[in-house]
């Protein structure tokens, strides 16, 4: 768990809400360091601390989203960050990846202050939906083979949500449809 988890803190996403039927029920036995966190695929965080979010931050995130049109994501199977120090780290890859490490650049370019996972991974993001940060070995065959069993699955990309965590709860702040043409 990053140190930022830990603290009050804002981030960037994208909602995929029509994911929560394939994935909820794992995320909330084995991702749940935050409760209320929706299905999502991560542009930034942490972002602005909440309690200083203005509203010259949301209408930046505002005008981004107007920039971007919205595109479908697919996910066909999972992909595994090892942890040396914890359980490993189960996810779904978003195809097209390009979609996403463009948006998340665009991203960074308004907010350069602020480093995906406070720059503990430098420069190399991947874009990823997390599944399970904690499932038991007596579970994971379970776990992944009920959802590649669902897979895969398409989704739309269609809004940037902002997410305030305070007090080890989640909630969306607001949201963005991405309007603009390619």
């Amino acid at each position: 768990m990053h140190d930022f988890a830990l603290r009050d803190h804002s981030g960037l996403v994208i909602a995929l809400p029509e994911l929560e039927s394939l994935i909820g029920h794992w995320r909330s036995r084995y991702d749940a360091a935050v409760s209320g966190v929706p299905a999502h695929v991560t542009l930034l965080v942490p972002w602005v601390p909440p309690a200083e979010i203005t509203e010259a931050d949301l209408d930046a995130v505002a005008q981004l989203a107007r920039s971007w049109p919205p595109f479908n994501v697919s996910f066909r199977d999972f992909g595994v960050f090892e942890n040396r120090h914890g359980p490993d780290v189960y996810w779904l890859s978003p195809e097209p990846t390009d979609e996403f490490l463009a948006l998340i650049d665009d991203v960074l370019s308004c907010w350069p202050d602020y480093p995906p996972y406070e720059g503990v991974h430098g420069d190399d993001v991947t874009p990823h939906l997390t599944v399970s940060s904690s499932v038991a070995a007596a579970e994971l065959e379970e776990m992944l083979s009920t959802v590649r069993g669902q897979l895969p699955i398409t989704a739309r990309a269609d809004r940037i949500s902002v997410l305030e965590v305070s007090d080890g709860r989640c909630v969306t702040r607001t949201s963005f449809r991405l309007t603009g043409k390619r």
